[in-house]
């Protein structure tokens, strides 16, 4: 279930004013499973729109849409969505013959602890936990899809400053939970799916794995390049026994380009 970090790769880590716009374009190469426990992946090569924008109020970056709600010294309540990217179920053999999945949504608050710096700071490191409403859509209907939920550790520290460019690296590291109604969107198996190879299957609420990623991003006046790495691992996990998961960890990764054709500070 990739993110919206993978379809946002293009923006960049930090922005050079208090507040700023920058739009440009680019192309992103990556690797996502289909979803997570999948033994089949896709792989993207596409154009990719890149948009950044970063204010007291609002962050749009390579990880997701921020939104600042509240704060007092070093706790941060903030607002963030992310998305999951759509499954033809033709095109992924454990799931032959059953609903595709749509793309997911999902959006909700996160609250911080900031040991070092704040959402803006060059160098930030923080503990938090999260909790994020799903929605699936096809575009022509929504469906409820569940709650999404744990603890989180993100640290971003730049490498590199100059005049004209920096270079940042980032690592964040989630414990993951769901519900009942998430993990059977993704991994429930009705009565009517099952064959010889695919039991019945219904999930409980609980622990859903943990991941970890890895960043690091090229920031310019007119350039930004970046990639990342992430590792999903699903042992003890309560999708662990669907007949749909088919290995117990994942890789995704990716890189991007992107040129900036537009800056505009102060806004």
């Amino acid at each position: 279930m990739s993110r919206l970090a993978l379809l946002l790769c293009f923006f960049s880590s930090l922005s050079f004013a208090a507040s700023k716009l920058e739009v440009g374009g680019g192309v992103f190469v990556a690797d996502i499973p289909h979803y997570l426990g999948s033994d089949q992946s896709e792989q993207y090569i596409m154009p990719v729109p890149y948009v950044r924008y970063q204010s007291d109020e609002l962050d749009v970056d390579r990880n997701s849409f921020t939104g600042y709600l509240w704060h007092f010294d070093n706790v941060h309540l903030d607002i963030s969505a992310g998305v999951s990217l759509a499954v033809d179920s033709a095109d992924n053999q454990a799931r032959e013959g059953m609903d595709d999945l749509d793309w997911v949504f999902e959006l909700g608050p996160s609250l911080n602890y900031y040991f070092k710096g704040d959402p803006q700071a060059a160098e930030q490191f923080y503990i938090g936990l999260f909790t994020r409403k799903a929605m699936a859509t096809d575009f022509s209907s929504v469906t409820n899809v569940g709650w999404r939920y744990g603890p989180s550790v993100y640290y971003e520290s730049p490498v590199l400053i100059t005049p004209t460019y920096e270079i940042t690296t980032s690592i964040r590291a989630n414990a993951n939970f769901a519900d009942d109604r998430y993990f059977n969107y993704y991994y429930g198996i009705p009565a009517l799916d099952m064959h010889n190879t695919r039991s019945e299957f219904n999930s409980q609420s609980g622990y859903s794995g943990a991941d970890i990623s890895l960043g690091l991003n090229f920031d310019s006046k007119k350039y930004w390049l970046g990639g990342f790495i992430k590792y999903h691992h699903l042992a003890q996990s309560k999708q662990q026994r669907s007949p749909l998961v088919k290995q117990d960890s994942n890789i995704s990764f990716g890189f991007g380009v992107a040129w900036k054709f537009y800056t505009k500070e102060g806004i």
